[in-house]
C-alpha cells in the first residue's frame, strides 16, 4: 500500500494534468477568471508538494517544484495574471532552502537577492545569505548579513551561533546580550519580574513560509 495520503494523490494527479495543459495550446474551457484561479491553484499545488518532499528530504525534488512553481508564476504573469509579491517570496526562500541542503551557494545567493529585493527584512533570507557568504568565504559580508538578521530574531540559536562564528573569524568581540525584564501581569503594581522566558518564534532553519 502507497505511503502517499489520498489527498496527495489527488494534488499530484492536479499537478500533471495542470502542466500537461499548459504546454498544449488548446483554449481553456473556462472563463478568464477560472483561468486566472486554474493557474493560481497548479502554482499553490506545487509549492504544497515542494514543502512535502523537503520534509521528506528529498532536495532534488522539492527544488524542481518550487522551481517550476516560480516559472509558472513567471508564465502567468506574461498572461497579464499576477500572483502577489508574498507568495512568490515564499516560494524563492523555500528554493533557497533547498540550495543551501545542496551546497549551491552561487544559486543560494542569487535567491536570496530576490528575495531582498522584494523584502529586505526577510531574517530567513539573509541567514542563508549569510551561511553562504561565509562558506564562500566572505565572511565581512556574511557578518554584515546576519548582524541584520540578528537584530529580527536575536535569540534564534542558530543566528547567535553563526554571529559568533563570524565575529572570531574578523577578530571582533563578542558582546552578551541584554535581556528584557518580563512586565508583571498587572503593570500597576509597578512590580518588575526578573524572571524572564525566552522564547523563540521563529526559525531561520525553517523552509517554510
Amino acid at each position: 500500500m502507497s505511503n502517499v495520503s489520498v489527498d496527495r494523490s489527488i494534488r499530484q494527479q492536479e499537478i500533471k494534468k495542470g502542466l500537461q495543459f499548459i504546454q498544449s495550446t488548446l483554449p481553456f474551457p473556462g472563463t478568464q477568471e477560472q483561468y486566472e484561479v486554474f493557474l493560481r491553484e497548479l502554482v499553490k499545488n506545487l509549492f504544497n508538494e515542494g514543502n512535502d518532499t523537503y520534509r521528506e528530504g528529498d532536495w532534488d525534488g522539492s527544488l524542481n517544484h518550487y522551481s517550476e512553481a516560480l516559472n509558472i508564476a513567471e508564465y502567468a504573469s506574461s498572461e497579464g495574471i499576477h500572483l502577489s509579491g508574498e507568495i512568490v517570496e515564499r516560494m524563492h526562500v523555500n528554493r533557497i532552502a533547498c540550495y543551501s541542503k545542496k551546497g549551491l551557494h552561487d544559486k543560494v545567493l542569487e535567491d536570496c537577492g530576490i528575495v531582498l529585493k522584494l523584502n529586505g527584512n526577510n531574517f530567513r533570507a539573509l541567514y542563508r545569505k549569510a551561511k553562504a557568504l561565509k562558506e564562500l568565504g566572505r565572511y565581512k559580508e556574511a557578518y554584515d548579513a546576519v548582524a541584520k538578521c540578528s537584530l529580527a530574531v536575536p535569540q534564534d540559536e542558530s543566528v547567535i551561533k553563526l554571529t559568533q562564528e563570524l565575529a572570531q573569524k574578523l577578530g571582533l568581540k563578542i558582546r552578551k546580550a541584554y535581556v528584557r525584564a518580563k512586565l508583571p501581569a498587572n503593570p500597576a503594581s509597578g512590580v518588575v519580574s526578573n524572571k524572564v522566558r525566552i522564547v523563540t518564534v521563529f526559525s531561520v532553519n525553517e523552509a517554510f513560509g
